[in-house]
């Protein structure tokens, strides 16, 4: 059985979510004997092929490039694993069209959200149905605006509408910058809309790694027959460590500086308490762009608490060893998480987690078993919720002695090998 990977990321260039969990997959896919070769998206002049961790991978710089070499390279499987220009719908369309079954696995629901976080208004968690007045409304659209105006306007194209929006945006009258919110965004939604319909047709099976993405889906027309649920599984190396309580109790964070990823929750939350002795021990990536402005704010309340410790970001060999070292894990995600890989990685080190009630978080604890969730925006909560662990250390230990083992990777690789044999079976 041949087999091709592909992404818009690879380490060694990058280590997010996805990649870590492709560059786990294919490692433990060649443990039980078979070999994929990965393709990887890269800003560069030509193609290359190099060697990662005993992998062959196809580095292109442009769709052309790719297209002629998976015309050369067909395999029996193709299993893509994100949606984006660099290796989305035209990448995995090429595939189908050459006769290889085609598998994409979603990490992300920005297919089918174009908020980007499933959450409504930015504040409650959604379905995920994508409707265009509710969708249109979440985005800025005045629910004034009647549903038949919006669905409507979905159908003009989208690039024309996006014109308008862009030379309205400058106007100084708001009304008239409105307006181009309401003019586009109902079009980009009904685009949304098919892309997603695309992915859909173009994929044999489609592989969601949590429950509230799967529902999602069903919402979305996708027929269960075509879904496989496979959740993340962490390294086998990743072994529990058994020791005392910290004194005073510390609290860790590993993470994004966005504010997706909710730092700032946790520093507003010991702002409230000033008086409990806690460490926040902050290991956080990508102070970027995306990220930069949250720093500060972070980094301001910590210079006049000396119970915030901003530590360097961590590589992936180190971040067991640090989880080892908390007494709890905070996950104070504000999206909808379809992992996060995060939380698994540190029940397997036998670290409870303290984390938002919400998307993957809240299927992953269980809430005074193994962990602690927490309304995901309410700072007040947070703080309450700190303030009482740390109170109640031995309700931190009770929750260590709830963790369970742990999902592996090497589970997860049976499960795409199961579902590769099948595929090849079917057709």
């Amino acid at each position: 059985m041949n087999v091709i990977q592909a992404s818009a990321w690879f380490p060694p260039d990058s280590f997010g979510g996805v990649e870590v969990y492709l560059d786990g997959l294919v490692e433990d896919l060649r443990a039980i004997d078979l070999n994929c070769k990965v393709a990887a998206a890269r800003i560069q002049n030509q193609s290359t092929i190099e060697q990662y961790n005993s992998t062959e991978v196809f580095r292109y710089p442009d769709f052309e490039t790719f297209r002629a070499w998976l015309n050369q390279n067909r395999a029996d499987i193709y299993h893509q694993h994100t949606i984006r220009s660099s290796c989305g719908l035209p990448h995995l369309q090429s595939a189908k069209q050459l006769g290889m079954k085609t598998i994409v696995t979603v990490h992300m629901p920005d297919i089918s959200c174009l908020r980007g976080t499933m959450m409504q208004g930015g504040n409650s968690a959604c379905d995920g149905e994508i409707r265009i007045d509710r969708c249109s409304a979440c985005l800025g659209v005045s629910k004034r605006v009647p549903s038949l105006v919006t669905d409507a306007l979905s159908y003009l194209p989208s690039p024309i509408t996006a014109s308008m929006r862009d030379r309205l945006r400058h106007s100084s009258e708001v009304r008239l910058r409105q307006l181009g919110t309401t003019i586009a965004t109902p079009s980009q939604i009904r685009q949304q809309q098919r892309q997603f319909d695309q992915l859909m047709e173009l994929s044999d099976r489609m592989v969601v790694v949590c429950q509230w993405l799967y529902d999602a889906f069903v919402l979305n027309g996708v027929p269960e027959s075509k879904l496989v649920l496979s959740r993340h599984g962490v390294a086998p190396s990743i072994k529990p460590i058994d020791r005392p309580l910290n004194s005073p109790i510390r609290i860790g964070f590993l993470g994004r500086w966005q504010e997706t990823k909710g730092v700032q929750i946790l520093a507003q939350a010991l702002q409230q308490i000033p008086n409990v002795p806690v460490e926040l021990v902050i290991h956080a990536t990508h102070a970027d762009q995306h990220g930069s402005a949250n720093r500060e704010r972070v980094v301001e309340i910590a210079q006049s608490d000396t119970r915030i410790q901003i530590k360097p970001p961590l590589t992936r060999s180190e971040i067991s060893d640090a989880i080892a070292q908390f007494d709890l894990l905070a996950v104070p995600s504000q999206w909808m998480e379809t992992g996060p890989l995060v939380v698994l990685e540190s029940f397997a080190m036998g670290t409870p987690v303290i984390g938002s009630d919400l998307g993957g978080i809240a299927e992953l604890v269980t809430h005074g078993i193994d962990g602690w969730l927490v309304p995901a925006k309410d700072v007040n909560d947070w703080a309450n919720a700190i303030a009482f662990l740390v109170e109640h250390p031995n309700t931190i230990a009770q929750l260590k002695q709830g963790i369970q083992p742990v999902k592996t990777r090497a589970t997860v690789a049976q499960e795409m090998l199961q579902l590769y044999q099948s595929l090849i079976r079917e057709y």
